[in-house]
């Protein structure tokens, strides 16, 4: 039973419903620490305060909210999993206090821009294995459609279809939805990207199709995870993954160390903002592409393009 209970709350967090933001917040938090554990041959559930604190002093990077919600999301983990959770343990709130003193006076530096350049060097460092063309499609669609980190892993195959003129993809709102209900609710904002026949290292099309040979499935989830034998999972990547992967391509293209390490998926999406500015694309047809509701979260964007 205990087993059973580990890997269901590692698969899948139980979680009460709440706010979609929140829930997703908790899952990603969850997902964070079970991958710290796994790097450290620990256990994540149930924890021991030892280890608790150990993460807790690993987090002194990241800004005293993440690190509140991260402790917040194991409680949450353990309590509905009807296990023994003590947040008030000694051990567990001396390491708090340590990852707080240490966050509290940090600058958070403005996000990362991933320029076409270094879009390039990660692509053309993916080589033909079913991760090599799963990165590839996932870094390409990221930067071309301007996608949020949510929007990647909510991705379906058939939300993707290619046309004479490029991909459409079909951009849902919310989480990952169900594959069970996405034939029933067809529904969502359409991004195309414009097929690339000189450059096909940059090709949205070319990388699709290239991936779609390893990856053999025609519904579910786009992007999913690759199995040490190289077989693509039944599941969608979680939002953590994508940040992950990111940073090792970054790694694996001798990109900056540093710079690698503070990328996420946002880096993707702010880098086609800024070159298609500074290629003279009027501001109101990249929100349209971006699909930014409130047209003033272009104006940092228009004031960086700025010479």
């Amino acid at each position: 039973m205990a087993q059973d209970m580990t890997a269901q709350a590692v698969g899948a967090p139980t979680i009460r419903p709440q706010a979609t933001a929140t829930l997703r917040a908790y899952r990603a938090d969850w997902t964070h620490f079970a991958a710290w554990c796994a790097d450290h041959g620990i256990r994540p559930i149930p924890a021991t305060a030892g280890d608790v604190a150990a993460y807790l002093e690993s987090l002194h990077t990241y800004a005293p909210a993440t690190i509140r919600r991260r402790l917040a999301a194991i409680g949450k983990m353990h309590r509905f999993n009807n296990l023994p959770w003590k947040v008030g343990e000694p051990v567990i709130r001396a390491a708090l206090h340590a990852a707080l003193e240490a966050a509290a006076p940090q600058v958070i530096s403005p996000p990362e821009i991933l320029t076409v350049a270094q879009l390039r060097a990660m692509v053309e460092r993916c080589d033909d294995s079913a991760r090599g063309r799963r990165d590839r499609c996932l870094l390409i669609f990221g930067f071309a459609g301007a996608l949020r980190r949510s929007e990647l892993v909510g991705l379906m195959v058939e939300d993707v279809r290619l046309t004479p003129g490029g991909v459409v993809m079909r951009i849902r709102d919310g989480a990952a939805p169900d594959p069970a209900a996405v034939a029933a609710a067809p529904v969502g904002e359409e991004v195309t990207m414009p097929q690339r026949p000189d450059d096909l290292t940059l090709c949205p099309a070319h990388a699709f199709a290239a991936w779609q040979k390893v990856a053999h499935r025609q519904t579910g989830p786009l992007f999913r995870p690759i199995s040490k034998g190289g077989r693509a999972g039944g599941r969608a990547l979680t939002p953590f993954a994508v940040t992950r992967i990111l940073q090792r391509r970054a790694a694996l293209a001798d990109l900056d160390a540093g710079y690698a390490a503070r990328l996420s998926a946002h880096a993707l999406r702010a880098g086609y903002i800024a070159d298609a500015l500074s290629r003279g694309i009027d501001v109101e047809e990249v929100r349209h592409h971006t699909r930014h509701r409130d047209p003033r979260a272009m104006l940092a964007y228009v004031r960086a393009s700025l010479p």
